[in-house]
């Protein structure tokens, strides 16, 4: 479209605000994958029109642009660019899943600490349905925080960030959860100087770093490496370490768990290999795209990716086709049934395992943002969200306290407390509970409650800390 639009432009600026505004929505679409220049030229005199509209007609009525093109990609996955919505802040819905599976976290970790049964949680022969679905339910977890990083960090992109400015953020804070999951992490979960382990917090570490270098690619490009990522890995179950030779280490980083040793001793414990979380901290990024447009689009798009996400694991299991290396049985009841259908892998996350916990987090997803955008759950907000708006101080501090009381309670109760804090391979909660120690599974959940709410002050201080401090950038390392 020639520029002589803008000059009829202004040379009509008494045209109604309401016959001015439908023009200029065309101008802003009709530039949005154009030239950034004449499109910025075009939202200077979207302000001025709509600042001479307030003024004629004393409306309070703000039409801006929903955010600065990041690519030329711009309005092309269905939503208009002049659909968007621009973030200022947070939504309150992420921070409300992030919270809500927070909280699942702490049930699993809790368990961990105080059960009575040492079983084989990978075996669910062993498991009965309610111990069963109380560890399966917390399979939402990991996978749901590493999505919803990537959601963040696109959502950086919508607030105006530069795409460098979030690359380095995402590399310092890729880099500070590596330093802290060796260090602090460590601390809180095994005590004594041993065996390093890698867990949640190094996965979601090491994906950062790989995200700073894709967030200079083109949205569709990102998207095609997190697919190919989370739905190709699984082709290289049949590798193993073992036969990898000088290799092995590599291999146990990047796709099968285990001990890595130095002649012979062991130095360090892989419980997540980097593939496939980084593939899926991709496609989070990708998501947060889509996160931008209004709250109606918005639940639409995350309930049909949802269903769309656990139709596809249930076609997949229930004719045993490709994407985990467990399989299931129908002939020995239903409950076996049951269990051994949903036992899925998660070290590392088979493309079933994401299919079906991404899918119902979407789904979580869509329903929080309905109840919030509707009003009909302000608890929501004044609960789960204080949880998800300080996930790091709350993972740290919960998983610490729960090792502390399960210290004081084995030594109360006669029970050997230093299996908590012996490092592998000697000892540290991942070799179970000692014998005769432990509690039922209603107790356990008892248990659970009291911690989680023990942390809700000190979690909503510090939140409140954070959103009144915003001069404070390392904060948001925190």
């Amino acid at each position: 479209m020639p520029m002589g639009s803008l000059r009829f432009l202004h040379s009509h600026r008494q045209l109604p605000l309401d016959e001015v505004h439908p023009l200029l929505r065309f101008l802003r679409t009709e530039f949005a994958i154009g030239d950034l220049t004449q499109r910025q030229s075009i939202l200077k005199l979207l302000a001025k029109e709509n600042k001479h509209g307030q003024m004629v007609h004393g409306s309070r009525t703000e039409v801006t642009d929903s955010r600065q093109p990041q690519d030329k990609y711009e309005g092309l996955n269905g939503t208009s660019t002049s659909d968007r919505v621009k973030i200022h802040s947070r939504i309150p819905s992420l921070d409300v899943l992030r919270g809500v599976v927070m909280m699942l976290m702490a049930l699993d970790h809790t368990r961990d600490f105080f059960t009575n049964q040492n079983i084989d949680l990978m075996d669910p022969s062993h498991l009965s349905l309610p111990y069963f679905f109380t560890r399966w339910i917390t399979h939402l977890c990991a996978p749901t925080f590493v999505f919803l990083a990537g959601v963040g960090a696109y959502m950086q992109l919508a607030r105006g960030q530069s795409k460098g400015a979030v690359s380095r953020f995402l590399a310092i804070r890729g880099c500070w959860l590596i330093f802290l999951e060796l260090t602090i992490v460590y601390f809180v979960w095994i005590g004594m100087p041993g065996v390093s382990i890698l867990q949640i917090i190094w996965a979601i570490g090491v994906s950062m770093v790989f995200l700073s270098g894709l967030v200079w690619l083109p949205i569709p490009v990102v998207a095609a490496i997190g697919v190919i990522l989370v739905a190709g890995h699984n082709t290289l179950d049949g590798i193993h370490a073992a036969s990898l030779g000088n290799w092995s280490v590599l291999w146990r980083l990047g796709h099968e768990p285990g001990f890595v040793s130095f002649h012979g001793r062991p130095i360090l414990y892989v419980v997540y290999p980097i593939v496939p979380w980084n593939g899926l901290m991709a496609l989070g990024f990708c998501f947060g795209r889509l996160w931008t447009a209004p709250a109606g689009q918005r639940i639409r798009w995350s309930a049909g990716l949802g269903t769309g996400l656990v139709a596809l694991f249930l076609i997949l299991r229930a004719f045993h086709g490709y994407g985990d290396p467990n399989t299931w049985a129908s002939q020995h009841g239903i409950a076996p049934a049951i269990t051994t259908f949903l036992n899925v892998e998660k070290y590392p996350p088979s493309l079933q395992y994401i299919c079906i916990t991404i899918g119902l987090s979407l789904l979580l997803l869509a329903w929080f943002e309905w109840l919030i955008s509707s009003g009909r759950a302000p608890w929501l907000r004044s609960t789960a969200e204080v949880y998800g708006r300080v996930p790091l101080a709350y993972y740290v501090l919960h998983v610490g306290l729960i090792h502390l009381l399960t210290i004081i309670t084995c030594a109360l109760t006669g029970h050997d407390w230093h299996r908590f804090t012996t490092p592998l391979p000697y000892g540290s909660v991942a070799l179970g509970t000692p014998q005769g120690y432990g509690f039922s599974l209603p107790v356990i959940y008892l248990i659970w409650i009291g911690i989680v709410a023990s942390l809700y002050w000190p979690m909503k201080r510090y939140a409140s800390y954070k959103r009144t401090h915003p001069e404070n950038k390392w904060l948001s390392y925190l």
